[in-house]
């Protein structure tokens, strides 16, 4: 099938700061089902319409023509294949600002392998670093293997190899303000689940502590999270400065802290024409 299938799609101001204003294409499905899914209009119920490649082509060269700074392609890993097709067309007619892949994580290499050179900024989550905690949230059982052989291979492919066995890599490139190419690693804490974040943060220092890491705080009790009581509730104050301590003692140093903010704010309704207006 070459149609692909999209909920939303305009200028988003929500994403870190060198990616604003993104040019955001919100893709229906998704291959994980979290219970707490923010997003689970789109991804779970399948809210949003067919498109053609060329449609996507032209959308894509739409938000360039708008003043985004990047096409941020969001849940785009079960539609890879008219994606990869709509990119090479629309780079063709010339599409140049940055293309970002902006994921759960949960990626085979394969596919990854598939976008090697399309892909300018790989924007992942790495969601867990306990294989039944992922089984249990999100229906999957291998998510801390998979996660990590993905970043490694995004790193791979979009950072310069390290010249200088003493220096720290540039993981994310950053001109006047706007990221050009890297990584940048996601973590939404949970609440009543800091084993998971600290071990989430140790997995990713293993990988490297240059990696540009972005602390969430904006969790919140949607969908069917009311059916755990452990994820009723936002994360507390307490809990989040945990997280980020640790983080600072382990020695990242690049990267973004989510501030206090009301976490419901944050949640775009996609039954609505534009969310994030």
């Amino acid at each position: 099938m070459n149609n692909i299938k999209i909920a939303w799609q305009g200028k988003h101001f929500g994403e870190e700061p060198p990616l604003i204003p993104a040019g955001g294409i919100f893709f229906t499905g998704c291959n994980l089902r979290c219970v707490f899914c923010q997003n689970w209009q789109i991804s779970q119920e399948n809210l949003g319409k067919f498109y053609s490649i060329e449609e996507l082509v032209e959308i894509m060269l739409e938000l360039q023509n708008a003043g985004a700074v990047n096409i941020d392609l969001v849940t785009p890993t079960i539609w890879y294949k008219q994606i990869k097709q709509a990119l090479i067309n629309a780079k063709s007619r010339g599409l140049t600002i940055p293309i970002v892949w902006n994921s759960n994580g949960y990626e085979k290499v394969e596919i990854l392998k598939e976008m090697a050179g399309l892909v300018d900024i790989y924007l992942p989550d790495f969601k867990y670093s306990n294989n039944d905690l992922a089984l249990k949230y999100s229906g999957i059982k291998n998510y801390v293997e998979v996660a990590t052989e993905a970043i490694k291979e995004m790193l791979g492919q979009v950072v310069p190899p390290q010249r200088d066995p003493d220096s720290r890599r540039e993981t994310l490139k950053i001109e006047s303000g706007v990221a050009r190419k890297g990584v940048i690693v996601r973590h939404m804490v949970l609440p009543n689940n800091l084993a998971n974040s600290f071990g989430v943060l140790q997995k990713l220092a293993e990988i490297g502590l240059s990696i540009h890491v972005s602390l969430m705080n904006q969790y919140f009790p949607l969908h069917n999270a009311k059916n755990f009581s452990e994820l009723i509730r936002v994360v507390s104050e307490e809990e989040f400065k945990q997280v980020y301590e640790y983080l600072q003692e382990l020695g990242f140093v690049n990267g973004w802290v989510q501030g206090e903010k009301s976490q419901e704010n944050l949640i775009p309704d996609f039954n609505k024409i534009n969310p994030f207006e």
